[in-house]
């Protein structure tokens, strides 16, 4: 358990396997609106991919089983509600699973939320004051398809990082659910995931929510008090990036730390071979098959059988 300073937020990062979880609290809502909607994806256990990755493979490719309320309880047994990718994904499965939960879907214009999942833009003054474009980014580019993360997941995979299965659920979500061009099928499955929610969940049981009406009409469908704080309004463009790249960073970190680890163990060992078996090792590699280990160890291991 670490916790690191984002931009906005502190975060405590867990490494919890929750293949060994099961349901602590009761599934009162889910938020099945799609990114960009006014939800705001957990930073906190990103071994969770490892069990939503799996989920996705059952799903769209066929490969073991599908997840029901067994493999959801303990991925999520810990929450009460749940909202945004992956979860969104699987918005039928999560239906069935939890028949008492109640629905809620974030909504907004869908050209309006296209524009703001696919383009950022970053308005400048110029000289005489006017405001225009002055670029245009793509929000989830970086994560699937900047050109030094293939190097990075290598190093993931390598190091066993706990951060490696979140980019191969990113992209097999991209993949499979926006047909892999958002520019182009965005706007369809916007549409056609709103609709088939709307579909599947009876009317008292629905609530279809627009963020700018605030907390009156979430509370009164929740049953809750309104709370005295503001409405809040975090979930924005440079919020995420500045997010994504703190994450970034603190993966970074956390892989050098463990390349440090590495290779201090591998001086000890050289460290220990030298001054305490030497003799030994000098000795019996011929006899007992040390000749690899010997060779591994390089300069030391062949001056000590000279």
């Amino acid at each position: 358990m670490t916790t690191y300073q984002f931009h906005d937020i502190s975060k405590t990062v867990t490494a919890i396997d929750r293949r060994q979880c099961q349901r602590e609290v009761p599934m009162e809502v889910l938020c099945l609106g799609l990114c960009r909607t006014g939800t705001d994806s957990a930073l906190e256990n990103p071994r969770d991919c490892e069990m939503w990755y799996e989920a996705l493979q059952a799903k769209y490719d066929g490969v073991g089983k599908p997840y029901g309320r067994k493999e959801f309880d303990q991925l999520l047994g810990h929450c009460q509600a749940v909202c945004d990718f992956p979860a969104a994904c699987f918005s039928k499965e999560l239906i069935e699973a939890y028949p008492e939960a109640k629905i809620v879907l974030t909504e907004r214009d869908v050209d309006q939320w296209h524009k703001l999942v696919f383009l950022e833009k970053i308005k400048q003054n110029t000289a005489n004051e006017a405001l225009s474009i002055s670029s245009v980014k793509r929000t989830f580019q970086p994560l699937l398809y900047h050109p030094l993360f293939p190097l990075m997941q290598f190093l993931d995979n390598t190091f066993v990082m706990h951060t490696r299965w979140a980019r191969p659920t990113w992209k097999k979500i991209w993949k499979h659910f926006f047909n892999d061009n958002f520019e182009e099928n965005g706007r369809k499955a916007y549409e056609a995931h709103y609709a088939s929610v709307k579909a599947m969940v009876p009317p008292e049981r629905l609530l279809v929510y627009k963020v700018s009406e605030g907390w009156e009409p979430l509370c009164q469908f929740l049953e809750q008090p309104i709370p005295s704080q503001p409405y809040p309004t975090g979930n924005n463009i440079k919020i995420f990036q500045r997010r994504f790249k703190d994450a970034i960073y603190y993966n970074g970190q956390e892989m050098v730390e463990k390349l440090v680890r590495v290779f201090i163990a591998f001086l000890s060992m050289r460290w220990l071979f030298q001054k305490v078996l030497k003799r030994y090792l000098a000795g019996k590699a011929g006899s007992v098959g040390l000749w690899p280990f010997v060779k591994l160890l390089g300069g030391y291991g062949r001056k000590l059988v000279k």
